[in-house]
């Protein structure tokens, strides 16, 4: 690279939208699983990112066959949207740090599906920085997150495909497709389209109970398809759920970010649903509506949101 070159940027700087698509493109190595992921048309993807290799005037990414190899430009681009965002976080560090004096408690209510990423980045961050904060944090299905933020019992709920209620402000969300998880090497493992769910009444699967928004997702889709699920197991555990498919007893339906680790440690497939309700799944962070967020509670909603990468 000539670094005699001169480089001028964007004038109106670069564009975060395909900045994103771009980010989800080098985390997932393929257009096409990006566009799963974000549950967009291929051809939706190089809308974005063909247009960003202009703004950018350089080419991101190598074409070879139905491959891409990223190039040098792409590092530097990843290395930059990092660096953004730990710079993010470090702005909202500070916010904190500054209402410290100020904090008081806070009641978190939450499904499961999140508790890894709340304690190990969250919670932790939040302890280690910020002793004057007390939190309460209680897991519980979709159902009894919408009831405990409308009855005023917490602040603050993050629940995957909660009920709809009138009471309720979901002040951010992030769409995450609902999949389903095979076993390595299962026969469903082998289709090359979207599964149905028609197509899965044959094996052992386990599912949450009534009231988690897993669970409302798959009875609608079931009514709606007029079929019934070879039930073989029913736990409120996401645990439970994703070692049920990794031990091979038989598959589920769950969030990607749930099996994702098993995914990449080749124990576990993931398959899209071909289901527009599925698909369009999301995680939302609610408050109840027309109530007062102290400086404190708005802080710990922007961090939570931060960190789980959702948007307004």
């Amino acid at each position: 690279m000539d670094r005699n070159l001169q480089f001028l940027a964007p004038l109106n700087g670069i564009n975060e939208k395909r900045l994103r698509y771009f980010y989800t493109v080098m985390m997932f190595g393929s257009m096409r699983k990006a566009a799963d992921i974000l549950n967009i048309e291929q051809s939706a993807m190089s809308r974005q990112i063909q247009p960003f290799e202009s703004e950018l005037k350089i080419n991101l990414f190598k074409r070879k066959g139905r491959h891409i190899i990223p190039t040098e430009a792409a590092y530097l681009v990843l290395e930059y949207f990092k660096e953004n965002k730990n710079r993010e976080n470090e702005l909202f560090d500070s916010l904190f740090q500054l209402q410290s004096s100020q904090l008081g408690k806070v009641n978190i209510v939450s499904s499961e599906s999140y508790m890894q990423h709340m304690i190990y980045d969250v919670l932790r961050h939040v302890h280690h920085k910020y002793p004057n904060l007390e939190i309460q944090l209680e897991l519980m299905s979709a159902q009894h997150v919408v009831r405990h933020i409308v009855d005023s019992l917490a602040h603050i709920g993050l629940a995957y495909n909660p009920p709809f209620h009138t009471d309720i402000s979901t002040i951010a969300h992030k769409i995450e497709p609902f999949i389903v998880a095979v076993p390595a090497g299962h026969p469903l493992a082998k289709l090359k389209h979207r599964i149905c769910l028609s197509e899965i009444s044959a094996y052992k699967f386990a599912l949450m109970p009534v009231g988690h928004g897993f669970r409302q997702l798959l009875d609608s889709e079931m009514v709606r398809l007029q079929v019934n699920l070879n039930i073989g197991l029913t736990t409120n555990s996401i645990y439970a759920l994703k070692n049920y498919v990794v031990a091979g007893h038989g598959i589920s339906a769950m969030r990607y970010a749930d099996i994702a680790d098993a995914v990449k440690e080749g124990q576990a497939v993931a398959l899209t649903i071909d289901s527009e309700l599925c698909n369009m799944a999301q995680t939302q962070l609610m408050v109840r509506k027309n109530t007062h967020l102290s400086e404190s509670k708005h802080l710990l909603i922007e961090r939570i949101r931060s960190s789980f990468d959702l948007i307004f």
